[in-house]
């Protein structure tokens, strides 16, 4: 957003400067100051940040840095979007430029709570000042659409950090829900191990390196949930569970239900000889 801001209004002092020197432009209404002067401004002003911004994207830099720089620049524009008034030539209108670029710094960067309104007060403050200095007569209608444009630019700022902000909580919550999607998708309900859609998913990757696999199989299974029932059944895969994912589930080792009370079991990344001797350990 910071790019954007330079480039627009650096766009702004280059077609000032074109607009000058071309046949049509006419004297300027206030020479105090000559309309060159600050249409240069504005790029002396932007260009520079903007070269900065594009080395920090390759370049990144704490981001309250980045922050910083930003708004130092934003703050410098609001005050010359008052000396655009100088540059007003005869017959034009005195604040067609001052709302371009404060177009610009109102609509498109997100704001802290205050900034915006301490930029909107900056550009205020200056025009007034300018305006009572030079003692410009201002049509009251015009002063009236000035201030109500201020109005509205504050407005803008504090529409967008709401609007940014509730899309952004959003985002969150989508990204929290579809992680969570993704990981009970994968999880077998009452083991907590993986499933078998977790196992067709991760299969390609095996086939990539050197593993070592181990089904468990629960000797008398069957007269568990003949002789208690098939709660008492669920009760001992649901502890197994847990033992796995205690002791054994790691990065080098995952666990499947690979169906009923069997568990398939996949290591990956160990030395020669210890998976091996884990499943020795288990089975004894």
């Amino acid at each position: 957003m910071g790019i954007a801001v330079s480039s627009l209004i650096a766009v702004i002092g280059f077609l000032g400067i074109f607009d000058l020197n071309s046949d049509y432009a006419n004297a300027s209404v206030l020479p105090v100051i000559a309309s060159e002067w600050v249409y240069l401004f504005l790029l002396l002003t932007n260009l520079p940040n903007l070269f900065l911004l594009l080395w920090l994207q390759k370049h990144p830099q704490a981001a309250e840095l980045e922050i910083r720089i930003c708004f130092a620049n934003l703050a410098v524009n609001a005050i010359l979007s008052g000396f655009t008034l100088y540059s007003t030539q005869e017959g034009s209108g005195y604040f067609f430029e001052l709302v371009l670029m404060m177009m610009v710094i109102c609509v498109f960067p997100y704001y802290k709570a205050g900034h915006g309104l301490s930029l909107v007060a900056l550009s205020l403050l200056m025009i007034s000042a300018i305006i009572l200095v030079n003692h410009v007569q201002v049509a009251w209608q015009d002063a009236y659409d000035l201030f109500l444009f201020y109005v509205i630019g504050q407005a803008c700022i504090v529409l967008r950090r709401y609007w940014f902000r509730q899309s952004s909580w959003y985002n969150y919550i989508l990204h929290q829900a579809n992680g969570t999607l993704f990981v009970s998708s994968r999880t077998d309900k009452l083991t907590g191990l993986y499933n078998r859609l977790a196992l067709r998913e991760d299969f390609p990757n095996y086939g990539k390196q050197e593993v070592g696999v181990a089904m468990i199989d629960l000797d008398d299974f069957k007269r568990f949930n003949d002789n208690y029932g098939h709660a008492y059944g669920d009760l001992v895969l649901t502890r197994l569970g847990r033992y796995l994912q205690k002791d054994w589930m790691n990065e080098h080792l995952r666990c499947y239900r690979y169906g009923g009370d069997e568990i398939l079991i996949i290591a990956s990344g160990l030395e020669d000889g210890d998976f091996v001797k884990k499943i020795a350990d288990f089975s004894s």
